[in-house]
């Protein structure tokens, strides 16, 4: 009876060490995300990063850097531009996929005060920014065709666009009755001129046109980067993006690092100003700014008919990290 006992306990024992032993190699093991690197271009997309401004492995560049990224020692693990360029990167053969988007839309259009019947017509002078190659005339003859075409104006970029509106002429004084703009320049804009106001949402005609949501900036990974840590690395961007959309002292609290001039060189724009946007909403109900996170492959429809604007073709499953 005793040797019984005995057995039985061991075998108690033996079981309760193995069950131990399981549970303990089910406890997923935390991924370190620290060694990543991570380059975004200045402007909107440093707001969805404001939680990474004192991590030494982020940089902020001017957008025109970034095409010298793809490839290369410098090339980083994590990179965000627009999207058109990324897929135009991927398909000339950049070891990188497309993982997510996080801007969706921030782009309005403003009336000076000019137009005497408030109404926007053809013959009526309109300003957009860039030049016919770009996303707001891609996307304004997307919207409104051609029936405009006669009064189109192009100031070279949104700050001067945005000095269009605040003083209702184009650079060289002829007066101007709308402005394509994006936020957070809309907002500065607007302060200055008393008689301007919003005219379209321009979120919300896509929206009306499309049926989809628009799509800017997007997270693209390096092909090295494995599966675990980069859907580890997503995880926690959409955490703390939808944080920040709940609850925008996060962001302006990060984004506090730096302060006054330097703030402005830092991120490519004045921290208050776009907190501020950033706490308004658009006609859509989301923050104007266009903050947001979705994984690339979860909207692979909405991706490919904003890229069809631009006369580009159907995306592969292939391109997209998962």
């Amino acid at each position: 009876m005793k040797k019984i006992f005995v057995f039985v306990s061991i075998l108690l024992l033996l079981c309760g060490c193995a069950g131990q032993k399981k549970e303990e190699e089910t406890v997923p093991q935390e991924i370190d995300l620290s060694s990543l690197t991570i380059v975004t271009p200045k402007g909107a997309p440093v707001l969805a990063f404001y939680d990474q401004i004192e991590n030494e492995n982020y940089s902020r560049v001017t957008a025109d850097a970034i095409s010298a990224l793809w490839t290369g020692d410098a090339s980083p693990d994590i990179l965000v531009v627009d999207l058109t360029s990324g897929i135009k990167a991927i398909a000339n053969g950049v070891d990188y996929k497309v993982a997510a988007i996080i801007t969706f839309g921030n782009f309005y259009l403003a009336s000076t005060g000019n137009d005497d019947n408030e109404t926007m017509d053809a013959g009526d002078r309109i300003v957009l920014f860039g030049n016919e190659n770009m996303l707001p005339n891609k996307l304004w003859h997307y919207l409104y065709g051609e029936e405009y075409d006669e009064g189109l104006l192009f100031e070279a970029d949104a700050q001067q666009a945005a000095a269009a509106l605040a003083s209702g002429n184009y650079s060289d004084g002829t007066a101007v009755d709308y402005v394509f703009l994006a936020q957070p320049a809309l907002f500065a804009a607007l302060k200055k001129n008393e008689n301007a106001k919003l005219y379209a949402d321009i979120q919300e005609v896509y929206k009306n046109k499309s049926g989809l949501d628009m799509i800017q900036a997007a997270v693209f990974i390096k092909n090295t980067v494995d599966s675990a840590t980069g859907n580890a690395f997503l995880e926690k961007l959409e955490q703390s993006i939808n944080a920040a959309i709940e609850d925008p002292s996060l962001a302006e609290a990060g984004l506090g690092v730096y302060t006054g001039d330097e703030a402005t060189a830092q991120y490519g724009f004045n921290p208050a100003v776009v907190v501020n946007v950033f706490k308004q909403k658009n006609a859509l109900g989301n923050n104007a700014m266009g903050l947001g996170f979705r994984k690339a492959i979860d909207i692979k429809s909405d991706i490919d008919a904003f890229l069809s604007i631009f006369g580009m073709n159907e995306t592969s499953e292939e391109i997209y990290f998962q």
